[in-house]
């Protein structure tokens, strides 16, 4: 008898404990699709747009004709400058991007010497450019490079004499 009772006992903690593993799993399972939840709407927040904000150039205007270095004053409206690597909601860089369109919603843009971060939040610049007609592409993105998308950029023809 006292065999049997211990074999019940012990069978029903290996149950309860079986149980309360499951529990658990479940409960760590939830919590961490609640996180991983919070995580995408916090990261959207980081691409959010408020309605009307822009971006502009402030001197250049579309088909002018301009000498090499070219200056460059970048303009926003609607959101903040701040420089890359802070995260915060309606804040953000310029970028320039020569010969190219504007950078996808999200998309990070490319550092190179046709796309042109202005990480420190500078707000004009000087670009040596040889004679010829180039497209300039004023892009703005978040803390972490990614683009805000075409309602965030500004594109101006301009030929260098």
């Amino acid at each position: 008898m006292k065999i049997s009772n211990l074999l019940l006992a012990s069978s029903i903690a290996v149950l309860a404990a079986c149980n309360s593993e499951s529990n658990t799993e479940e409960v760590e399972t939830t919590t961490t699709e609640t996180e991983v939840t919070q995580e995408e709407e916090a990261a959207s927040d980081y691409l959010s747009v408020p309605e009307g904000a822009s971006v502009h150039f402030a001197n250049i205007e579309n088909g002018a004709t301009v000498s090499s270095p070219v200056h460059v004053e970048m303009a926003v409206e609607g959101m903040t400058v701040k420089p890359a690597g802070e995260m915060e909601v309606g804040t953000g860089h310029h970028h320039i991007i020569i010969n190219k369109g504007h950078i996808s919603k999200g998309d990070i843009v490319p550092a190179d010497e046709m796309n042109i971060h202005y990480g420190a939040g500078q707000t004009e610049t000087d670009l040596e450019l040889e004679p010829g007609t180039y497209t300039l592409t004023m892009q703005f993105a978040n803390g972490a490079h990614q683009s805000y998308g075409e309602q965030m950029s500004a594109t101006v023809e301009i030929v260098v004499e």
